[in-house]
């Protein structure tokens, strides 16, 4: 009998369900980096192509890289399988336990509204200068395709806060706060 992968999907979130800005992080949390580290280490993860390339480390070490691609990739990097789908990137980790969806925005929307997200991980980023920077219009933004919301006021998510030890986390060197929670679908 096989054994079911069980699908995570992990996204930060900041002010205004945002999740980037020129396909990186409009912010700088040591503790989020820290928890996504935590959370994917030794598991598969699944990017789309602009995710993937604003990595600031790629591939990531200690794990499958899956970059989910409708055009063919000619070029072979070490650590990267590449994907036609996400149903294709899901397929190719049945050996695996878990596995996770980490973007972009299509990837999860595509997710999301399949249901084919057993588990979500949600860091909540409150930064009150990004929140400043949303407000003021100046600057295109990408949102999360779902209010973030719908996960805690949802009886199709179970939601409970992640709080790490004390002095496990990194300090941070900005005024950057994180919440972790970890929201599992009803089935």
């Amino acid at each position: 009998m096989n054994k079911k992968t069980t699908v995570c999907g992990i996204v930060a979130v900041g002010p205004d369900d945002v999740i980037g800005q020129n396909n990186v992080m409009p912010w700088h949390s040591r503790q989020d980096f820290f928890h996504f580290k935590t959370m994917t280490t030794p598991y598969p993860c699944v990017f789309g192509k602009n995710t993937f390339d604003g990595l600031p480390r790629r591939p990531l070490p200690n794990r499958l890289n899956i970059v989910c691609s409708s055009k063919n990739k000619d070029e072979y990097q070490s650590g990267v399988f590449y994907a036609s789908s996400i149903n294709s990137a899901i397929a190719a980790c049945q050996d695996f336990d878990y596995m996770f969806i980490c973007g972009g925005c299509q990837i999860y929307d595509y997710a999301l509204h399949h249901d084919l997200i057993d588990i979500m991980y949600v860091t909540k980023i409150y930064d009150k200068k990004l929140e400043q920077n949303i407000k003021s219009g100046q600057f295109k933004y990408t949102r999360f395709p779902i209010d973030s919301n719908e996960f805690f006021d949802s009886d199709k998510w179970v939601v409970r806060r992640m709080v790490y030890p004390q002095n496990v986390l990194p300090v941070e060197k900005t005024n950057t706060v994180s919440k972790f929670f970890k929201c599992v679908r009803v089935r």
